[in-house]
């Protein structure tokens, strides 16, 4: 669901091989220079930069020499002919880039990673070398394959992803942008209960849960929707047992910063939109007009509680219309 625009980048590709520890850390650091090139590039066009630049660079190795793109025919062949009958292996750098402009200066944040995926070629005869170099394929592509397109009939087997044989390590890649942009664990967070915004885990389950949240009031001045202010006095924290802090002293507790209260209200406000979007609220409504909490809850499979407390928090932040 993510916008995002293709950008070749112009870094030469012209880094000192010998000078890296292993071929996977020339990947790496080709990838983020990639990266890093289309991010100042977009930055000094438009003044402003993407929200994050993704770059990714393959090579293949056999016996610690690095395979790029081949330069021409006889290189292709040369590529070719060293991998024939041979198991090798491919690389794929991946670098995200995270931007960040501040009075017009651009601040840079680097995640990396690569994957690793073993290729075993046929023994193939020099006719089909020749005939696959002529095709044209070879030319354009690391270690002068596509195993995505003819060059597949040269593999008897691959151990590994196999997308990033093509090109990029999709399902490392996922997992990597989880573990930078995952939520706290639960068990991490010190829950703080309002007066009608359920807890996360209420919109995850969409079941009923003890204790109520904050009604979300209008979001920001702008007309948008990117926070939500809950209405009420939210200035103390509940007291301990028998009125006393938590400390047993008696003494009232410190305030509750009001900053963190926005904070928690605005990711309770976007969770809901997150789950809406997912259980395909938006859509059952635009396809069988007005319904009642009960007949959406029966056709998105959830609890007609938990359905009726997401849609009060959607027709709270404007989402929707409650008639």
């Amino acid at each position: 669901g993510l916008r995002f625009e293709v950008v070749p980048s112009r870094f030469k590709e012209k880094l000192d091989k010998a000078s890296f520890p292993t071929p996977y850390a020339y990947a790496i650091e080709t990838a983020k220079q990639k990266a890093l090139e289309v991010a100042r590039r977009m930055h000094q066009k438009d003044l402003r930069a993407p929200d994050v630049v993704i770059g990714a660079d393959t090579i293949v190795t056999i016996g610690g020499l690095i395979l790029e793109k081949p330069v021409d025919k006889q290189d292709a062949y040369r590529m070719l002919s060293r991998l024939n009958g041979k198991e090798h292996s491919v690389f794929t750098g991946v670098a995200i880039v995270h931007c960040c402009t501040t009075d017009a200066q651009l601040d840079l944040e680097v995640s990396e990673f690569h994957e690793e995926t073993t290729v075993k070629f046929s023994e193939l005869s020099e006719e089909l070398l020749w005939e696959y170099i002529d095709s044209g394929e070879p030319m354009d592509k690391a270690g002068g394959y596509g195993i995505q397109a003819l060059g597949g009939m040269l593999v008897e087997h691959v151990r590994g992803d196999f997308l990033n044989v093509v090109g990029f390590p999709l399902n490392h890649f996922c997992k990597k942008l989880v573990e930078l942009y995952s939520l706290p664990r639960r068990e991490d967070l010190r829950r703080v209960k309002h007066d009608s915004i359920p807890p996360v885990d209420t919109f995850e389950n969409l079941s009923d849960v003890e204790g109520s949240g904050s009604d979300p009031a209008q979001g920001d001045d702008g007309g948008g929707h990117g926070r939500a202010e809950a209405d009420g006095d939210r200035t103390q924290a509940p007291a301990g047992p028998q009125g006393t802090d938590s400390h047993g002293t008696g003494e009232s507790p410190p305030p509750f910063p009001a900053g963190l209260l926005e904070l928690i209200d605005g990711f309770k406000a976007s969770k809901a939109l997150f789950v809406a979007c997912k259980l395909n609220v938006f859509d059952v409504l635009k396809v069988d007009g007005p319904l009642k909490a009960v007949d959406i809850a029966g056709k998105i499979d959830a609890s007609v509680c938990g359905t009726e407390r997401l849609l009060d928090v959607c027709v709270a932040l404007g989402l929707l219309e409650k008639t």
